[in-house]
C-alpha cells in the first residue's frame, strides 16, 4: 500500500434532495488500499461509492458541496469513462449491458476503442481468470446469482481499472460463491489496484481489509486496522451493530409440531428454451414430491445460488404458469389464480414491487387490497416495527437498498395474507435490521401467518426460523 491518496474527499456533504446522505466528511484513501465502508443500513456507504465512481453527480442528482478527487481528476467535472474505476453494484443485473457472457466482457473494451485484438484478448483472459469457459454463451437471464457476480468482475476487470468499487457484493451470494468473491478481490488487492467496498457482512472480508471505515448517519464514526479489525471477535463486531459472518451453518431456532400443514406434491418446474422454431423443454429445475409446511410457523429454504430456492417461491405465489404440482390446504388444491391472491410474494429485487409516492402511502395501498378483516396491524405500527417512521414520508425509490427490504416487508405485513413467502429479505441489511426483520417474520408467525422465506442468512435462519428446508440441484437434500 502506498503512500499516495488516490481518493481525496474533503468537506463533502451530498443530499438526494430528502434527506442528507453524506454530513461534511473528510477522507483519503491510498493507492493499493483495500479499505471497507461498513454501518446501519441507510449510513452512507452506497452513496459513498457513488462519489467514488462519478455516479453522483452524473447519474443520481441532489445537493453536492465539498471537494471529491479521484486520481487527480474530479467526478463532476468529468466524464464517466475518463475516471479510472470499475464498478461492481450489489445487483449486477442492473450494470448487464448485453445478453451473454462474451458480449458483456467485451462490451467496455469495445466502448473504449480497443483494437479487435486486444477486445479478444481481454475477453480470453477474462473468462479464464474468472472461471466463465462454461458460460460463454450462456444468457445472463439463466444465470445464477453467483455466476452474475463473476460476471459482473470479469467485464469491470476487461476495463482494467486502477480502482475497483463494489456496492455491497455478497449480498446476495450463498457461502461457495462469497468465498469466490474473495478470491477475486484478493487477486485485485495483490496486483495493486486500490479496492473499496460497502459492506455489511465482514467475515470473508478479514484477511483482504487494510482498513474499517464505519458510518453513521454520512459521518465516519470510527476506523480499524487491518490489525485491529482481525482481533475482534465475533461479539465485540456485533456490539458495534456489526456482521460478521457470511456462512455458518442453516439451524432452525427452534423445532415445533404444527398440527396443520399446507402440502406440496408431485412438484415438477422446468424453463424452456425459446430461440428454437419450437420451443424445447430443458431438464426440471426443480422437482419435489412430497414437502409438508407448517402452518403458523416460519420456514427456511436454503442452498446454493441456483439450488431452486427463487423457483420454488415464484410457483408458491402462482407465477409459474403450465408446471404440474399441487399445493394442498388439507385436502383442497390451491389453483394457480388462488395462489395468486392467497400468497404475498416479497421478491429479491424489491424496485420491482414499490409503485407509490410515498413509504406511508406504500403501506396505506396493501392495506387498502387487503381483505376485510385480515389486516393485523396499522400503518404506523408497520413503520414502528419496521424502524420506517423517520423514512414515512419519502419515496420507496430514494431509500439505501435495506431500506427499500423493510418497505416491501411492511407492504406484505399489510397485506394480512395467508401466506408469505420471502426471496433474500435480508440481503443489504445490517445486523440491527436484519434481527427487525426476525421480529417482524416471528410476529407474522404469530398471528397464524404461514412464513416461507428463502435465504443464505444464517443469522436470520438462527434468529427466527421454526423449520429449514435445505435444496440442492432442484430436489430435496
Amino acid at each position: 500500500m502506498g503512500d499516495r491518496a488516490v481518493i481525496r474527499m474533503r468537506d463533502v456533504r451530498f443530499s438526494y434532495g430528502d434527506g442528507v446522505a453524506i454530513d461534511q466528511l473528510s477522507l483519503d484513501i491510498h493507492d493499493g488500499e483495500f479499505a471497507v465502508f461498513t454501518g446501519p443500513s441507510g449510513c452512507g456507504k452506497t452513496t459513498l461509492t457513488r462519489l467514488v465512481n462519478g455516479l453522483i453527480p452524473h447519474y443520481h442528482e441532489g445537493e453536492l458541496s465539498g471537494e471529491v478527487e479521484v486520481e487527480g481528476r474530479v467526478p463532476a467535472e468529468n466524464a464517466l469513462w475518463k475516471l479510472p474505476v470499475g464498478s461492481v453494484f450489489q445487483n449486477p443485473r442492473a450494470q448487464f449491458f448485453t445478453t451473454d457472457a462474451t458480449s458483456e466482457i467485451a462490451f467496455g473494451p469495445e466502448n473504449l476503442g480497443l483494437p479487435k485484438g486486444e477486445i479478444l484478448r481481454r475477453v480470453s483472459e477474462a473468462v479464464a481468470a474468472f472461471d466463465l469457459d462454461s458460460l460463454r454463451s450462456r444468457s445472463v437471464f439463466a444465470m445464477s446469482g453467483g455466476e452474475k457476480q463473476r460476471l459482473a468482475c470479469a467485464s469491470v476487470a476487461a476495463v482494467r481499472p486502477s480502482i475497483y468499487a463494489l456496492d455491497e457484493p455478497s449480498a446476495n451470494l450463498d457461502a461457495h460463491s462469497t468465498g469466490e468473491l474473495r478470491e477475486i478481490m484478493g487477486a485485485w488487492k495483490r496486483s495493486g489496484a486500490t479496492v473499496v467496498v460497502a459492506e455489511h457482512r465482514l467475515g470473508y472480508l478479514r484477511e483482504l481489509a487494510d482498513r474499517v471505515i464505519m458510518l453513521d448517519r454520512g459521518r465516519i464514526t470510527g476506523e480499524l486496522d487491518a490489525e485491529q479489525f482481525q482481533a475482534m471477535s465475533d461479539a465485540e463486531l456485533r456490539a458495534l451493530g456489526l456482521r460478521s459472518a457470511c456462512g455458518g451453518e442453516f439451524t432452525a431456532a427452534r423445532t415445533m409440531a404444527a398440527a396443520e400443514h399446507y402440502t406440496v406434491e408431485n412438484l415438477a418446474c422446468r424453463y424452456w428454451t425459446h430461440n428454437k422454431p419450437v420451443p424445447v423443454a430443458g431438464p426440471d429445475a426443480l422437482r419435489i414430491d412430497h414437502l409438508e409446511l407448517p402452518k403458523g410457523q416460519i420456514s427456511a429454504v436454503v442452498g446454493a445460488n441456483g439450488a431452486g430456492k427463487t423457483t420454488f417461491l415464484n410457483w408458491l405465489a402462482g407465477l409459474r404458469k403450465g408446471q404440474s404440482g399441487a399445493l394442498l390446504d388439507g385436502t383442497h388444491a390451491w389453483s394457480q389464480k388462488q395462489r395468486l391472491t392467497r400468497v404475498f410474494l416479497v421478491l429479491q429485487d424489491v424496485n420491482h414491487q414499490l409503485f407509490a409516492e410515498s413509504v406511508s402511502d406504500e403501506i396505506d395501498l396493501s392495506l387498502q387490497f387487503a381483505a376485510t378483516g385480515q389486516a393485523q396491524h396499522t400503518r404506523d405500527e408497520i413503520l414502528s416495527i419496521l424502524d420506517l417512521a423517520d423514512v414515512a414520508d419519502r419515496h420507496p425509490l430514494s431509500l439505501s437498498a435495506g431500506q427499500k427490504q423493510r418497505v416491501s416487508i411492511g407492504v406484505a405485513l399489510a397485506s394480512g395474507r395467508d401466506v408469505i413467502v420471502l426471496d433474500e429479505p435480508t440481503s443489504g441489511l445490517d445486523l440491527l435490521h436484519m434481527e427487525a426483520v426476525a421480529k417482524a417474520l416471528r410476529e407474522l408467525a404469530a398471528t397464524g401467518k404461514t412464513v416461507i422465506v428463502a435465504t443464505h442468512d444464517a443469522d436470520l435462519v438462527q434468529s427466527c426460523a421454526d423449520n429449514v428446508i435445505k435444496l440442492n440441484g432442484g430436489e430435496l437434500a
